[in-house]
């Protein structure tokens, strides 16, 4: 079974740099290109099965790459990304000026402290992993995920033995497409294409 993972396209919250995950905001208009891009490279697999996150910038980046709109998108909440509480919004300077015993407490345990009104990492982890053993249940060949950056790095952590440590050892770009292949009762990460970051390189390379 073929899982291609797609983080949404860029927001303004992106843009600034802001924490965020439970606030529903729409793509930029560079997240909506960075989406047709991921059409060009996507659009033409027949996907059995396609779900997203309950929000709009996951949703609209969904619609964008299937174009079908006769197309079923089953929303799942369990993909959404890690609710971030009363740090929603923020930069990291105003968290720590604003919270700063929170976000001493919050740094010095990320897995278990939970921001004011949000959730633990582990609690967000846990329904991630969650949707993830749901998925090996499935009797399909081609699946699209549209989700966010906090999510896709957690299901490497999933598809390295559950390993929640290594959620800082990963990016995750706007745009960004992982191709997870499960075979023969193993998961792994067969391609990780950022079409940003390819359009760089060929700068790079003049």
């Amino acid at each position: 079974m073929n899982l291609y993972f797609v983080r949404h396209g860029e927001t303004k919250a992106n843009s600034k740099k802001l924490y965020y995950g439970r606030m529903d905001i729409n793509l930029t208009q560079k997240g909506k290109c960075q989406a047709e891009r991921l059409s060009g490279l996507l659009g033409s697999i027949d996907f059995d099965m396609i779900y997203t996150s309950e929000k709009k910038r996951a949703l609209k980046t969904a619609r964008i790459i299937v174009k079908d709109v006769e197309k079923r998108i089953i929303v799942d909440k369990r993909i959404n990304e890690m609710d971030m509480g009363d740090f929603e919004g923020k930069s990291y300077q105003d968290i720590e000026k604003c919270y700063p015993r929170e976000w001493k407490m919050w740094c010095s345990d990320w897995k278990n402290v939970i921001p004011p009104g949000g959730e633990s990492y582990t609690q967000f982890y846990l329904r991630v992993k969650s949707f993830m053993d749901y998925l090996k249940t499935l009797n399909c060949e081609n699946v699209l995920i549209v989700t966010h950056s906090g999510v896709i790095r957690s299901i490497y952590c999933y598809v390295l033995g559950g390993n929640i440590d290594f959620f800082w050892k990963f990016s995750s770009h706007n745009g960004e497409v992982s191709l997870i292949k499960y075979e023969y009762n193993n998961l792994y990460i067969d391609n990780i294409v950022c079409m940003d970051s390819i359009d760089k390189w060929k700068r790079l390379e003049k």
